[in-house]
């Protein structure tokens, strides 16, 4: 019943089809009246014989024989070949009644068809030509019961029927086009649908930003106000109590499987969200192949990631402020043949403990999973990763696959969220069943452990669906300054 819900608007516009077509299929039917006469075909009983009763299968095929078509047609002045078209004998299987039905275009003309042709058939089967001899041992005898009528409406399926006919048989198609469009469709439905994919929690469902709202990278700066910007300070709210206490900060990696998902929409919002909730962030655009995020904050060619992890430049020279207070962008910098090459190993390590020493957050923005290995060796490195998944776009195969690779880069912990999410999944965006309060782990804890005790076991999430509160140990460090976490609206500038 969910899906038919879901697909109402597709139901109703295959009802109205079915309407049309029944209309159609009404006015392009022919016109024709039908009139019917009832004949009683009964044994004639005759001296010391014993009566034989009528095989009505015999007499149907009588009534419209070729013998009584000549005669029919020679009175109608109609050839017997086109007679036999119009007329038409039935019989029930329990009685001796004969009907005998003549459809025509006019009324008249079919009253007056099926008249001759009951008459004709009497004629037929009582030899009222043959001698009294002759017709006194005829086994049957036929009498007209019910002489036919002039029909006062056409014959055939009228547009009382045939309009509620054809709307349920829209309907009924409809519903099977739906769930056989259902059944194929391998996309990722709802957030239920992509907990069971990636056997993660999913923190937040973001709505889509309309194109007349400007860059969807930059709406919680740009409309504090707005649904997608309130989405995202439901997954702040549902990250914190998950941000570490000591003098490491807290690194997010933002991962997708493929492009156009709202990766780069989601980092670079939900650092602003951080920031705006009084954090210290550092925003990293780490998709070597097709940066984006230097486009969304307009700040051109400049000293980036890899020039910091080849060590030509430090985080000062490289963290650029912004207009969002208290965040900093490290945009991806000068590219090389070996760019790739450099998010592998120690330099990553050495360059995430300085950005961690820096900032509170370090938010980052990495190459989809599809083609690229870059998200895999930044998740080691990264004590959060947020998989985005659109509805439209992301297959079901294609979470298990990116939540399948994390695991095996053994990745701290991973969180789920849904982008362009329509309204009826935003509806049930409310808290996953579980505990209120989570609980932190034992500082002795590892990766692999906090990611087990945070990921819920295949299917349903298991008997309740874990938060993230217990991916850290300790427990939540204040916001230092700044605004508090309703955020006060912001005063900077459109961001293109």
């Amino acid at each position: 019943m969910t899906l038919l819900r879901k697909q109402g608007l597709w139901l109703i516009i295959a009802m109205m089809a079915g309407l049309a077509a029944g209309y159609l299929a009404y006015a392009a039917k022919p016109v024709a009246y039908t009139s019917t006469a009832l004949v009683d075909v009964e044994a004639h009983v005759i001296a010391n014989t014993t009566p034989v009763p009528p095989n009505m299968a015999t007499e149907k095929a009588v009534a419209t024989s070729g013998v009584v078509l000549d005669s029919i047609g020679r009175e109608l002045g109609t050839p017997p070949t086109e007679l036999a078209k119009d007329l038409k004998a039935t019989a029930s299987g329990t009685s001796n009644i004969l009907s005998i039905g003549c459809t025509m275009p006019t009324p008249a003309s079919a009253q007056r068809c099926a008249a001759v042709a009951a008459a004709g058939y009497i004629a037929f089967r009582n030899q009222t030509t043959a001698s009294a001899s002759v017709q006194a041992h005829d086994p049957l005898h036929a009498t007209l019961v019910t002489p036919p009528l002039s029909p006062v409406s056409p014959a055939g399926l009228g547009k009382k029927i045939l309009l509620p006919l054809g709307a349920i048989l829209g309907l009924l198609l409809g519903t099977g086009a739906v769930f056989l469009r259902d059944h194929l469709d391998d996309r990722v439905r709802d957030r239920a649908d992509l907990e069971r994919c990636l056997e993660a929690p999913v923190l937040a469902a973001i709505p889509r930003v309309p194109r007349r709202a400007g860059h969807p990278a930059s709406i919680f700066s740009r409309a504090p106000l707005s649904p997608a910007a309130e989405a995202y300070r439901h997954l702040r709210a549902r990250l914190e109590p998950s941000m570490s206490v000591s003098d490491r900060g807290t690194v997010i990696l933002v991962a997708s499987w493929g492009m156009r998902e709202g990766r780069t929409s989601v980092a670079a919002n939900l650092a602003a969200s951080l920031a705006y909730a009084g954090r210290t962030v550092i925003l990293i655009d780490a998709d070597l192949r097709r940066p984006s995020l230097s486009t969304v904050f307009g700040t051109g060619e400049r000293a980036g990631l890899n020039d910091l992890l080849a060590e030509r430049a430090s985080i000062e020279e490289v963290a650029l402020p912004t207009d969002v207070p208290r965040l900093k962008l490290v945009t991806v910098g000068e590219l090389t043949e070996r760019s790739a090459d450099m998010c592998e190993g120690s330099l990553l390590t050495k360059a995430f403990a300085r950005l961690r020493a820096q900032a509170e957050v370090v938010v980052v923005d990495s190459a989809p999973l599809r083609a690229i290995s870059d998200a895999i060796t930044l998740a080691r490195v990264s004590d959060i990763t947020v998989v985005v998944a659109d509805p439209r776009r992301t297959q079901r195969g294609d979470a298990r696959v990116v939540a399948q690779d994390l695991r095996a880069a053994e990745a701290r912990a991973i969180a789920g969220v849904l982008t362009n999410a329509p309204r009826s999944i935003r509806k049930r965006q409310g808290r996953p069943a579980g505990p209120a309060a989570p609980k932190p782990l034992a500082p002795a804890v590892s990766g692999p452990s906090a990611l087990a005790a945070a990921v819920p076991p295949a299917g349903l999430n298991g008997s309740g669906r874990a938060t993230l509160g217990a991916l850290q140990p300790g427990r939540h460090r204040p916001a230092s300054g700044g605004p508090s976490a309703g955020d006060a609206s912001p005063s900077t500038p459109d961001v293109e």
